[in-house]
């Protein structure tokens, strides 16, 4: 009989992981049969445990009384996932029976302002806990500053309050190199009958307010082609006409009245059917901003699909819209939609046709070179897609588990995705593969029709690891600073590249980037960086000029010692 070992494993990217237990399968083949049976190794699927303790207190910055129930969240690479405890009447938290490793703690509580532990300013990272098994660190004290309020109403173009309009707080943020508006820290606001908002819990920082009206009518067609186009305060349709709001910590800005816009809205009509032309007799038609038109408010209308399969959707302003027809899940769980994209300018659509595409299967294995490395894996393991395309939407859940032969399927809308996958602390992406062909960076064309069986995810334990100490001109330690390491290729500099990373000191003023894939380099030490900026590339053009350019080698361990800059 032969045995054949195999070594394999996956898991999300970004999302927190935790212990995974060892892994060794074993495929055993029959002689004379060709037939294969696999024989799963004993799973430890407790969540890894240690002897280390968090204490701190969390506070009210404004006069240092303490916030009780504040809801305290830690996460580390080495827990399987998010731990969150509450303060008690004295403001205080603790967690116990935590492995060593390097945390990240953010505390938060109703109006007031989240933070994570060392953010010293809006829109900036935190900073780790490098802890050890065993030890207890005290002292991890937060003073949560209370969060800015906007006050104001929504009235029409003849000064008449408007209710259930949606008012959000924005600020532009860089999606795959593209600055689009996007929904801030705070609380959203919906107008009350006398058109009153109320925004609350914001950051300090500049504004953009939007008013939208979100249409849920039941969808049924009308002659009044009368409404609103999502506005900015103080009253335009045009973001770029819009003024902004400073807001600062704790402060009260009232009066920012908005007048909606009033234009022509379209009528929307046509039918859905399934993948074999026959009409749906259930569901709903949801729309979705998107391009220019979208800043993450979800969906603006939508009605039902009635039981010959038309629908009606009315009320839409001029835009850009994606039509989602929601199917009622298959016996198997599968969620199937069916979409369609359109440009609103006023004029009604009659003929617009929705036909449920089925779900692509992407099939593969994940694979380990180096055996006896192996031997450190644990599980679970998950696997996920993202659209390449920003204005792309992936349906079909996008993701799931390796199954205990370490193989994996994913259920998937047609589109262009890549491939992530997560990996414990000691392990990154090596490389995935579609029948041979790397496509770790490129994405992956998933056709209509035209399932994937040949995928392949490589891991390695040569984990690439930068670290370093920052000084000032005086050639003292700083231990407030943020280093960014980017490609020095510019066409790596997007949002969801693998070729760059940040890094924040610990409490021993050491920054530490892992898991850089090997590569030319720029590295710059700098006093703030705002988050909302780092897929800037004219930022990154600008930062090319005075950072220090390096090469990384696989898997290799490098120190680096910098100095800080002031401002970006």
């Amino acid at each position: 009989m032969m045995r054949v070992i195999l070594l394999l494993v996956a898991a999300f990217l970004g999302a927190p992981t935790s212990a995974f237990p060892q892994v060794t399968a074993v495929l055993q083949t029959t002689p004379g049969t060709g037939a294969s049976t696999y024989q799963a190794p004993p799973r430890d699927t407790a969540a890894k445990t240690g002897t280390a303790r968090i204490r701190g207190h969390v506070y009210a910055a404004e006069d240092g009384a303490p916030l009780r129930r504040a809801q305290v969240r830690i996460f580390a690479p080495e827990l399987r996932e998010t731990r969150s405890t509450s303060t008690d009447e004295r403001g205080v938290f603790e967690f116990r029976d935590l492995p060593g490793g390097r945390y990240t703690v953010t505390a938060g509580k109703g109006s007031f302002v989240s933070l994570q532990y060392g953010q010293t300013r809006p829109s900036q990272a935190g900073r780790p806990l490098q802890i050890l098994d065993g030890q207890t660190v005290e002292k991890v004290d937060f003073a949560l500053p209370r969060g800015g309020i906007i006050t104001g109403r929504v009235v029409d173009d003849f000064g008449e309050a408007v209710a259930d309009i949606q008012v959000a707080a924005l600020q532009p943020r860089f999606v795959q190199g593209r600055r689009q508006l996007m929904r801030a820290g705070g609380h959203d606001g919906t107008t009350n009958d006398i058109g009153e908002f109320r925004l609350f819990g914001l950051p300090p920082g500049q504004y953009y307010i939007s008013a939208t009206h979100r249409n849920f009518s039941g969808g049924g067609d009308s002659d009044d082609r009368s409404g609103y186009a999502t506005t900015y305060y103080p009253g335009t349709a045009n973001p770029v006409e819009a003024q902004r709001v400073r807001v600062e910590v704790g402060q009260v800005v009232s009066d920012m009245n908005i007048t909606l816009v009033a234009t022509r809205t379209a009528t929307v009509a046509g039918s859905a059917t399934d993948s074999q032309g026959r009409p749906l007799t259930a569901g709903s038609v949801m729309v979705m901003p998107r391009g220019a038109s979208a800043v993450f408010l979800g969906a603006v209308g939508g009605g039902p699909i009635k039981r010959d399969g038309t629908f009606t959707v009315s009320g839409l302003s001029p835009g850009e819209y994606r039509l989602r027809a929601n199917v009622t899940p298959t016996t198997d769980g599968v969620a199937e939609f069916a979409t369609a994209d359109i440009t609103v300018n006023g004029e009604d659509f009659s003929d617009v046709h929705l036909m449920v595409t089925k779900l692509v299967t992407a099939a593969g294995r994940v694979i380990v070179q180096d055996p006896t490395a192996a031997q450190s894996l644990r599980l679970p393991i998950r696997i996920t897609l993202s659209p390449v395309n920003p204005d792309d939407v992936i349906f079909g859940g996008g993701g799931g588990n390796v199954k205990e032969d370490f193989t994996f399927e994913l259920k998937t809308s047609p589109g262009k995705f890549r491939l992530f996958v997560g990996t414990p602390p000691a392990w990154t992406l090596k490389a995935v593969r579609d029948n041979g062909i790397d496509v770790t960076d490129s994405g992956i064309e998933f056709r209509e029709g035209g399932d994937t069986n040949g995928l392949e995810v490589e891991l390695t334990n040569r984990v690439s690891d930068l670290s370093g100490l920052v000084s000032n001109t005086r050639g003292e330690v700083v231990k407030d600073y943020t280093v960014m390491v980017f490609a020095q290729d510019r066409e790596r500099w997007g949002t969801n590249t693998r070729y760059r990373g940040l890094g924040r000191p610990d409490q021993d003023g050491r920054y530490k980037v892992r898991g850089l894939p090997a590569g030319d380099y720029y590295v710059i030490a700098l006093d703030y960086v705002d988050l909302n900026e780092v897929g800037d590339p004219d930022l990154l053009e600008r930062l090319s000029t005075k950072s220090t350019p390096f090469t990384l080698g696989d898997g290799e361990t490098k120190s680096l010692d910098l100095k800080v800059q002031t401002g970006a």
